[in-house]
């Protein structure tokens, strides 16, 4: 009987076709074109194995739609070929993504029901979006027996409240109409409480898309993951800002602003440090009952190449991503266990 079990907390993730079509189009290299798709994956194959199960913070459709609403409001457009990727995420053991993002509609209600659609095909679950309210909020759960007891892991996705989203794009859902789910106070505060006070013993996670792009963690990330802990979440794990934040321990629970990018084959002109993290929840059943923690696997991705691929950080990089986690906390510091398996570092908070 099995007395451990981990999941995988992936960052940003896009196979980044709308970015090398503009490759194509300024005589750079597309590399999914000459190296393919595999070739974004392969530094990180050990991360992507070490794992029971991967979820994604997925930050682009699936979907062949070639006409969007948003085409001369929203800056960026993603998207990313619905059959070859879904196959990807499941060869990499990705059982759920976030669709709870600043992409997900991007391409409109067709674009996220072709989302869902890709997904479901190859057993995929997809949360923090979806075809009205009730369905955008649903969280991801995953029914564990660890040793001789049952755990349940509830797993929240949601896009921060952000006024162009709501007004211009119109990316929320409710109760009639598609959309990301609005993950504020309020709206994680019923949540959460509800989970609880069903599953009073149940994990709870809140994965939420805020933060603001290439930016350290702001006071809105702190009021919101606050919240989060108050209503009765045990862990919060952002991403949004493509860069790591920092992380903080508020009342005995671990909160990471950001976890960053984990590939994101886009070149953002040096605008953002090439550090990042993957995140691991641990659980474990011992002589006093389930517990579980959290341990950093710190990840390495240029964005200052046409060629961007994430690999796994090396010895004389970890320095850097120690200052950039506790931004001056000592104390913090501390308490961080770092530990070498073959070359492949974690740190454990």
């Amino acid at each position: 009987m099995d007395n451990r079990f981990s999941i995988g907390f992936f960052g940003d993730f896009t196979t980044g076709e709308n970015y090398q079509l503009k490759s194509d189009s300024s005589e750079r290299i597309n590399v999914l074109r000459q190296y393919g798709y595999n070739w974004l994956f392969q530094e990180v194959e050990p991360l992507l194995s070490r794992f029971d199960l991967n979820i994604f913070n997925l930050e682009t459709p699936l979907t062949s739609c070639v006409k969007s609403s948003l085409a001369h409001k929203k800056t960026v457009l993603h998207w990313a070929d619905p059959e070859i990727v879904p196959e990807l995420l499941k060869k990499y053991n990705v059982a759920a993504v976030s669709l709870g993002n600043n992409h997900a509609l991007d391409y409109d209600r067709q674009g996220l029901l072709d989302t869902i659609n890709a997904l479901n095909k190859v057993g995929i679950f997809s949360f923090g979006a979806g075809l009205n309210l009730n369905t955008a909020q649903l969280p991801f759960i995953k029914h564990l027996t660890v040793g001789n007891s049952n755990v349940n892991i509830y797993v929240i996705g949601g896009f921060k409240y952000k006024k162009e989203y709501d007004v211009e794009f119109k990316f929320y859902a409710d109760e009639k109409k598609e959309g990301v789910f609005m993950l504020n106070e309020t709206s994680a505060d019923d949540l959460i409480r509800s989970i609880k006070t069903s599953d009073a013993n149940s994990i709870v996670v809140v994965f939420p898309h805020f933060g603001f792009d290439l930016m350290k963690t702001t006071q809105m990330q702190t009021d919101y993951a606050h919240s989060f802990i108050d209503s009765g979440a045990d862990y919060v794990i952002g991403h949004g800002p493509h860069m790591m934040n920092s992380i903080e321990k508020y009342k005995g629970k671990t909160i990471l602003y950001s976890i960053g990018n984990f590939i994101f084959p886009a070149n953002f002109k040096g605008k953002v440090l090439p550090n990042n993290l993957v995140a691991e929840l641990e659980i474990v059943n011992d002589a006093s009952g389930i517990s579980s923690n959290i341990w950093l696997y710190p990840t390495y991705m240029n964005n200052q190449s046409n060629k961007t691929r994430t690999r796994m950080i090396k010895e004389n990089e970890l320095t850097e991503v120690i200052n950039l986690l506790i931004e001056g906390n000592e104390d913090l510091k501390s308490s961080l266990v770092i530990e070498n398996t073959d070359g492949i570092f974690r740190i454990g908070v």
